[in-house]
């Protein structure tokens, strides 16, 4: 199989909290979660450097580790060691969403936790594995994001009291879950498997990517995945891009961000 990817800031001037890597075997997407600016930061340490140490740890479980889950923890744990000095139970500590995809054996793994998506083309169809939990954290909240224009007091407001209400949930039985110091967010996550032989082509998309799609209703997946195999990743995120310009209070697209880190992955099959 073939991986190709890009990742891009939405901000111009803030550093990209998003990362990707892959192996020829393995891919790790991570969405660097900010905290609320309200929020009392234990941890010195930026989101940046969170995704940054997260993503390479995991990428090397994922060579050896029988388990993607258990991969991931070990990885929390490896990350958690690097900054033990920081008060982990902070809920400032840097967290990120994360999907995996693995060749291992004849099947295709997969695993989604948090504001990631992963889309494979099979043999059967188009198969969509996302995450909602984090939409469902606080609906009221986020709901309100979307009546406010982006750029006014007003929208910003409604963005604070969302993420205020949806980092009480975050980690938490019947809430939502991400990456960060609990380990327990690898039992949590999405995860499953696919024939190889049944996989035609899987892409993987955070959430400032997956907008096409799932917010701007621009092209449904399946014609996503096949701008994706004519133009690829860079060319999709530009085109992203186009959109959120022609729209940037959120007027016809309403959102809690003109613009948002992009990342997307492609993996083809060889026959």
């Amino acid at each position: 199989m073939s991986i190709a990817f890009e990742t891009q800031g939405g901000v111009a001037g803030r550093p990209n909290e998003d990362w990707v890597a892959a192996t020829p075997d393995s891919l790790v997407v991570l969405d660097g979660v900010t905290p609320p600016r309200v929020t009392i930061r234990g941890c010195s340490h930026s989101v940046t450097w969170y995704t940054q140490n997260l993503g390479v740890r995991l990428l090397l479980l994922l060579q050896c580790e029988h388990d993607i889950g258990t991969a991931l923890a070990k990885a929390i744990d490896q990350v958690n060691d690097l900054h033990r000095k920081c008060d982990l139970a902070s809920s400032g500590t840097p967290a990120a969403a994360v999907a995996i995809l693995r060749r291992r054996n004849e099947l295709l793994e997969y695993l989604v936790l948090a504001d990631t998506a992963i889309v494979i083309d099979a043999v059967t169809g188009i198969q969509v594995i996302s995450d909602d939990r984090v939409e469902r954290a606080a609906p009221e909240a986020t709901a309100r994001t979307r009546r406010e224009e982006i750029g006014t007091p007003e929208h910003a407001e409604a963005v604070a009291l969302m993420s205020v209400e949806q980092l009480a949930r975050r980690n938490v039985t019947g809430g939502y879950w991400v990456a960060s110091t609990d380990r327990a967010a690898a039992d949590n996550a999405i995860r499953g498997e696919i024939p190889l032989t049944k996989v035609q082509r899987a892409a993987v998309f955070t959430d400032g990517a997956s907008r096409v799609v799932d917010m701007f209703g621009e092209m449904d997946w399946q014609g996503c995945l096949d701008f994706l195999s004519e133009h690829g990743p860079r060319r999709l995120i530009a085109y992203v891009r186009e959109l959120e310009e022609c729209d940037p209070e959120g007027r016809r697209w309403p959102r809690f961000k003109r613009s948002d880190d992009a990342t997307v992955a492609l993996l083809s099959m060889w026959r």
